[in-house]
């Protein structure tokens, strides 16, 4: 397969998944999404540590846990045991926490170094905290936010297919 047709595979599929998600929210399509790339990633690792035994006799551990790993987490992210949700939420925590730390970083960054750079850095941390703020604590604001993941994930699909064909014209013209 050539290069500019799994780049172009890859943009289509990450502008299905932008719109699942904008669709149906994020938790219930991402276990879905991510139980069946997990089953895919960990059957092709597997084929290549078997295809690695039979050439050099030497079975590597590593990629064979990495294998097993993968297909365990898209088990049990497809038969609903695990959620990506718990990532998720775990995600926000640390949204939270790097949005409080950019603040103070922001103040010392216009303190000592440059006042317009360190604004700049406090109010992004302020938003970014914020952001998460509203996402756990407003029962509706998580609808509205896997909205707008969802539309930006599948503008990047889009950004994908695009840039394939873009790589191509610009080969030609040279």
């Amino acid at each position: 397969m050539s290069k500019k047709l799994l780049t172009i595979l890859e943009g289509a599929a990450t502008v299905v998944l932008g719109v699942l998600v904008a669709i149906f929210g994020g938790q219930e399509v991402m276990d879905i999404y991510f139980g069946v790339l997990f089953i895919v990633a960990g059957a092709g690792l597997l084929a290549f540590s078997i295809v690695g035994l039979v050439r050099t006799k030497v079975l590597a551990f590593p990629l064979l846990f990495a294998s097993f790993a993968a297909l365990l987490l898209g088990s049990f992210l497809l038969a609903r045991y695990y959620s990506f949700g718990y990532f998720v939420y775990t995600l926000i925590l640390l949204i939270i926490a790097a949005g409080g730390a950019l603040v103070f970083y922001g103040v010392y960054t216009a303190v000592k170094f440059n006042v317009f750079y360190g604004v700049g850095q406090a109010v992004v941390g302020a938003a970014v905290a914020t952001l998460g703020i509203l996402y756990l604590s407003i029962p509706e604001f998580y609808k509205v936010f896997w909205i707008i993941v969802g539309v930006i994930v599948a503008l990047y699909g889009i950004a994908i297919i695009v840039s394939a064909f873009l790589s191509n014209c610009e080969k030609s013209q040279k």
